[in-house]
């Protein structure tokens, strides 16, 4: 076929100018077959197009905006994975909603909307939150918690955490890399450096001191240094006057208070 970007000298010992993968030039095979039973030529075909016929060519076709590679693939009755190589898995691949509607309503799918909308947040959240951001009621945001509670592999990679004193969020899960590859992955023998082991003697004492007097002995060396090193994990926050020990940590330390007993409770009298 003369006179259109897909002729090519086929003599042997000969090569394309691009020296094309027997894929390619198996595909480049089919656009010629399907352009003769057109009846139309590259030329003619690109007009059509609107676009060049230099570009009417395997190696250009990946630059094309998407809706000429779509005409161009109807024009020929192709699919247009046929046109571009590795995009065969890409065009059978659902529509979102098909891939969420392959689990039946309920707990299980709610779950798993449950765990990807905290993935997409930017922090944990309450669980009034969630429901709000969802436009769920509070029982179908229990059940979907419950769901992903007792079923850890709803989220595939991901999974449900809980952060005291009432948020959630949603991080890799533990149980898939052994621990030689999660620390090679991270890099430091601490991959999660927020999450700290057992406190040292000294680090007791400055949280002691911050929740009961706000502050340190400045004079100690031992507490500064422990006093850095809380603040660089999110234990305590420094403030201008006085440090405080965000929500979190208190409720992990027991040092929430305590709920105030009912005014209603009847006064038992002891002889």
């Amino acid at each position: 076929m003369t006179g259109n970007k897909f002729s090519f000298d086929a003599r042997p010992g000969r090569q394309s100018p691009h020296r094309r993968r027997y894929a390619t030039v198996d595909r480049t095979h089919v656009l010629k077959r399907r352009l003769l039973a057109a009846g139309m030529t590259a030329w003619q075909l690109a007009d059509l197009l609107g676009v060049h016929e230099h570009q009417i060519d395997l190696e250009e076709l990946p630059e094309l905006p998407v809706r000429v590679l779509l005409e161009l693939a109807r024009r020929l009755d192709l699919n247009p994975a046929d046109l571009m190589a590795g995009t065969d898995e890409l065009f059978e691949r659902p529509r979102q909603r098909d891939v969420l509607d392959r689990r039946r309503p309920g707990a299980a799918r709610d779950a798993l909307t449950l765990i990807t909308a905290l993935a997409h947040a930017d922090g944990p959240m309450t669980a009034d939150g969630i429901a709000a951001a969802l436009l769920w009621p509070g029982q179908r945001l229990d059940l979907a918690l419950e769901h992903a509670r007792a079923h850890p592999d709803t989220g595939g990679a991901l999974v449900l955490r809980h952060v005291p004193p009432d948020g959630y969020t949603a991080t890799a899960r533990l149980d898939v890399l052994r621990p030689d590859q999660a620390e090679a992955i991270a890099g430091r023998k601490n991959p999660r450096p927020d999450i700290r082991g057992p406190i040292q003697p000294v680090e007791a004492e400055v949280l002691l001191r911050v929740w009961v007097d706000g502050g340190i002995d400045t004079a100690d060396a031992a507490q500064r240094q422990a006093l850095d090193d809380l603040t660089a994990a999110d234990m305590v926050a420094r403030g201008d006057i006085i440090d405080v020990l965000p929500d979190n940590v208190a409720y992990s330390l027991r040092m929430l208070s305590e709920p105030s007993p009912p005014t209603d409770t009847p006064h038992v009298a002891v002889r």
